[in-house]
């Protein structure tokens, strides 16, 4: 009996072990597994610098190089041949349209422009005389005189009229010779150097006078390039919305702003460039033809984003920025429209959620949970705008 007990508690405690063994073996599979499955989701989450996406109307001001043109400038040299009798301006006169600038001696012109006037008294006369020849011989009728006689009263009736209306077409040419001997203003402005003396023989082939330029309002001609012009086509004019500004050599902003005229009609294709004309109130005559000036161009750039230059891929088939995007990093291609510093300003293409990558970009990642580290965006410029 006692061996039997023996035996029996034996298996009792072989079987124990058994049942713990297999126990313990399951505790362990089971933390394993849980231990593995954390170490391998751990390895698959990737915590990466990231941007927060910001929109917002963006102030812009983009700078050209410009320069001063009149809108009217002319060149004054006289229509007929002469001496000069009065010079009635000096340079840097303001001198209005129809002003009297120079008188030329006016003796020739006038003795021509009183025979003219002789000439039509002489034609006059004969045309009364033949007129009245020709009625007398209709109402006489074919019976008193001759079919020969009656012709050549109307053409001596006819050519009496005839040298009427040649003596009224040569006064008239004379009259025009006589009033060109008053050399006026054709246009308002100031003007140039006058260096004529009196008794000076002018003529048509004579080089210009002097000229008048028009100061006011006066014109600012500067060139975009072909891609902003395009940009400015979208518009529903050229400019519109911008503020057009000047600053001058010495730094000053121009007091007034600008008003867009037109654009070229051809680009150039050397440059890729195209005309743009602005016109300007001219205060106190201070933008002077010929002179330099730089045009600045403010606008607003509405629903946009500003990132920094380095966190664009240039690439040929366009930009791109890499973003965390659910997650996930993902490439997207953008539209530029502004270079400002170390920033570019791009359309808003985003979205909610979105962050721009700021790490530098790795494959590996593509597979792997991303979790954005947001940077503090110094580039951010508050919203005054509004939306």
């Amino acid at each position: 009996m006692e061996k039997k007990r023996t035996i029996f508690f034996t298996a009792i405690l072989i079987l124990t072990a058994f049942i713990l063994g297999c126990f313990s073996f399951a505790i362990w599979q089971n933390y394993y597994k849980k231990t593995s499955t954390k170490i391998a989701t751990t390895s698959d989450i990737v915590a990466l610098k990231a941007l927060p996406i910001n929109v917002q109307n963006i102030p812009f001001t983009k700078q050209f190089v410009g320069y001063v043109v009149p809108i009217h400038e002319a060149e004054i040299k006289p229509f007929i041949s002469g001496y000069i009798e009065k010079i009635m301006v000096k340079g840097g006169d303001f001198v209005h349209k129809g002003d009297v600038l120079l008188v030329l001696k006016q003796e020739q012109y006038r003795a021509e422009l009183d025979a003219a006037s002789a000439e039509i008294l002489k034609a006059e006369a004969s045309l009364k005389n033949a007129k009245m020849y020709f009625e007398r011989i209709k109402k006489a009728g074919v019976k008193a005189v001759s079919p020969t006689e009656f012709d050549n009263a109307q053409a001596q009736f006819l050519s009496a009229q005839a040298d009427f209306e040649q003596a009224q077409a040569n006064y008239a040419l004379s009259k025009v010779n006589f009033d060109y001997t008053v050399i006026r203003a054709p246009i308002d402005g100031i003007v140039g150097e006058v260096s004529l003396t009196k008794g000076n023989y002018v003529s048509p082939a004579s080089d210009v006078l002097f000229s008048i330029v028009q100061y006011n309002p006066i014109r600012v001609v500067f060139s975009i390039t072909d891609k902003e012009f395009l940009h400015e086509l979208k518009k529903p004019s050229p400019f519109a919305g911008d503020e057009i500004l000047l600053q001058l050599a010495d730094g000053q902003i121009f007091a007034k702003s600008g008003v867009f005229r037109y654009m070229d009609n051809t680009i150039n294709k050397n440059a890729n460039t195209i005309a743009v004309y602005i016109d300007f109130e001219n205060i106190g005559q201070t933008l002077t033809p010929n002179a330099y000036v730089t045009v600045l161009v403010r606008q607003i750039f509405k629903y946009s984003v500003q990132i920094p230059k380095n966190l664009v891929s240039l690439e040929e088939s366009g930009n791109y920025v890499y973003l965390i995007r659910n997650g996930r990093i993902s490439k997207e291609k953008i539209n530029v429209l502004a270079s400002e510093n170390t920033d570019f300003i791009i359309e808003n293409i985003f979205q909610k959620g979105d962050f721009v990558l700021a790490d530098k970009f790795n494959p590996a990642y593509l597979n792997k949970t991303i979790t954005p580290v947001l940077e503090k965006t110094a580039n951010s410029r508050p919203n005054t705008e509004g939306k």
